[in-house]
């Protein structure tokens, strides 16, 4: 054998090699991930449910994960804010975020966001759904939504009802029903649950729209009275309260907790991220603070699923927020 053919069989063989180590070593670096600390945004101000939630979800898949999980609140415009932040970063999974759907489902059709939700991101989990409730004081003459609703028939423009800000779940479902029902209301937003609570508290409203853990204590200790509820099966404290189903209303209610990431993250690490944090949903302290937090944690859903049935809620609030009026930026 001749030096040069010598030397084309050794790069030959170097070839091989250097390819086999390639292989191997991707094959490494992807079975190891994590190989270091990740970050979870949140996209709320600290000490609110989301924000309870990430953390506790965070405690236990760290500890499947081996690697510690970072809470960072990034508030503004109920999640949007650190959505159109995520976007910008670099699919790796090292940086995922925990927030409501309502950045999702919700504000893409009530302003311009600088990201397309279901191009933009990778969808992990979903943690949970909310419970909402519809709420009175507890020396409000209405026992139950029919009587509030005959009322406000005939005293037109009469019922205040106070909700937590424009586009939340409690003020697209007041608006459809309004219309369904030919009823004029007063509907009035606040800056979140607790000012709307306040609100009631003093009279300024006669009804309002909250999360149902905000107003729990209001209600067990006899001050407000809870007339409806999005949840089906109802709530265990407030039993007379009926359910938007049972009241004969076919109208989106959801607002769900979950956790995505920049797009286009690898299958892999998508796959690892999903196992950890399903597994995680089972383990204290997640277990507790959902339960306090009254989050309904059934039917779990992740990935394209997920971004799939979050897709048929958007259409379904687009539709909700033109018909009261607030579709990007019109007046009713």
């Amino acid at each position: 054998m001749t030096k040069r053919v010598e030397r084309k069989v050794a790069l030959a063989v170097t070839a091989v090699v250097v390819a086999a180590f390639a292989v191997v070593g991707g094959t490494i670096a992807q079975e190891a991930f994590p190989s270091k600390p990740i970050t979870m945004w949140v996209g709320f101000p600290p000490g609110g449910g989301t924000d309870i939630l990430a953390r506790a979800i965070a405690e236990g898949a760290e500890k499947l994960l081996g690697q510690k999980i970072v809470v960072v609140n990034r508030p503004g415009a109920t999640g949007a804010v650190a959505t159109a932040e995520l976007v910008k970063l670099k699919a790796d999974g090292y940086t995922v975020l925990a927030n409501t759907d309502t950045a999702i489902t919700r504000a893409p059709h009530l302003r311009d966001v600088d990201y397309d939700p279901f191009r933009d991101l990778t969808y992990l989990n979903r943690l949970g759904r909310y419970k909402v409730a519809w709420s009175v004081p507890a020396t409000s003459p209405f026992k139950t939504w029919r009587e509030a609703l005959e009322w406000a028939k005939k005293n037109p423009g009469q019922l205040t009802f106070g909700h937590p800000g424009i586009g939340s779940t409690p003020h697209l479902v007041m608006a459809r029903l309004g219309i369904k029902e030919g009823v004029n209301t007063k509907i009035i937003p606040f800056a979140g649950d607790a000012p709307a609570i306040s609100a009631l508290l003093g009279n300024h409203v006669m009804m309002i729209g909250t999360s149902s853990v905000s107003i729990t204590g209001y209600v067990q200790a006899k001050r407000f009275r809870v007339i409806m509820t999005n949840e089906k099966e109802g709530l265990d404290y407030a039993p007379d309260a009926v359910s938007l189903d049972k009241a004969g209303y076919d109208v989106e209610h959801s607002v769900t907790v979950l956790i995505v990431g920049p797009k286009a993250m690898p299958p892999a690490v998508a796959d690892r991220l999903e196992k950890a944090f399903a597994d995680a949903m089972r383990t204290e302290p997640f277990v507790s603070v959902a339960r306090k937090n009254e989050l309904i944690v059934g039917d779990r859903l992740s990935g394209q699923a997920l971004a799939d049935h979050l897709r048929k809620v958007s259409a379904n609030y687009e539709g909700l927020i033109k018909e009261a009026g607030v579709y990007k930026g019109e007046k009713k």
